[in-house]
């Protein structure tokens, strides 16, 4: 988990913990949160909760985040606890697989053209993503869509628009390392969902992994991740995620 792609600034980082502070986005939470490399006990989260809560509230976030170290187990007492506190709790899983999987030639596979985003396809990128990013908030959707319209052609991560029989239909953002792509974002409109569109976009990402290993992170708790078991990627770890999304709760 380590090694998956934050965008956000780093405001300070030690053995301990990296906190993300990013002022110009201050609504959108992985931008804004501490990542812990160490388990803390409840008393120093505690203390870390409130010198949070200072910080955030001097910059305009209204929210709270924590993600816990890598395949750290949390006991019915942190999870009491934090419940306790107004935070949700969600489990993200880091899956991987290899590009070949998807490069087997299959005639009756869907084709769809996936286009890198500039000034001619970005209105098409933020139309589909728009659908993503509603559930979570107005000031979260107008905030992320000026920051993508202000840095779309800034990289990492490259960012794509699928289209099928010329609709753009799907996103994807893609980081691009050494050894690995990483896709994040990544997401088909539901009308089109269950049609073979989804796995005919990550084959033109195997393509483009150049025999990469491709990794992504999925949601413990969405059906999305059963999806990617039988397209056959590997489960390789997992890490808790409190998030309280309004500190005035």
């Amino acid at each position: 988990m380590r090694d998956i792609f934050n965008d956000g600034t780093i405001e300070d980082q030690d053995a301990r913990r990296t906190i993300y502070l990013t002022s110009s986005t201050p609504h959108t939470f992985y931008k804004n949160t501490w990542v812990y490399h160490e388990m803390p006990d409840f008393e120093t989260w505690k203390r870390d909760c409130a010198e949070q809560q200072r910080v955030h509230q001097q910059q305009g976030s209204s929210h709270l985040s924590f993600t816990f170290p890598e395949n750290c187990e949390l006991g019915d007492t942190w999870q009491d606890e934090l419940k306790q506190e107004g935070f949700q709790l969600g489990i993200l899983e880091l899956y991987a697989v290899e590009p070949d999987t998807f490069l087997e030639l299959n005639p009756a596979q869907k084709k769809v053209q996936l286009a890198q985003v500039d000034h001619e396809t970005l209105e098409d990128y933020i139309e589909v993503y728009r659908e993503f990013s509603e559930p979570f908030g107005r000031e979260y959707t107008e905030e992320s869509i000026w920051e993508l319209r202000e840095n779309y052609e800034e990289e990492p991560p490259s960012r794509f628009v699928a289209y099928f029989n010329q609709q753009p239909v799907g996103i994807v953002d893609v980081i691009f390392t050494n050894s690995t792509v990483e896709l994040d974002g990544f997401g088909v409109l539901e009308s089109y969902q269950r049609q073979g569109i989804g796995r005919a976009i990550q084959r033109e990402i195997a393509r483009l992994a150049e025999g990469r290993t491709m990794i992504l992170v999925a949601d413990g708790e969405d059906t999305a991740k059963d999806m990617y078991v039988k397209q056959g990627y590997v489960f390789l770890s997992y890490t808790y995620q409190a998030l309280k999304e309004s500190m005035d709760e």
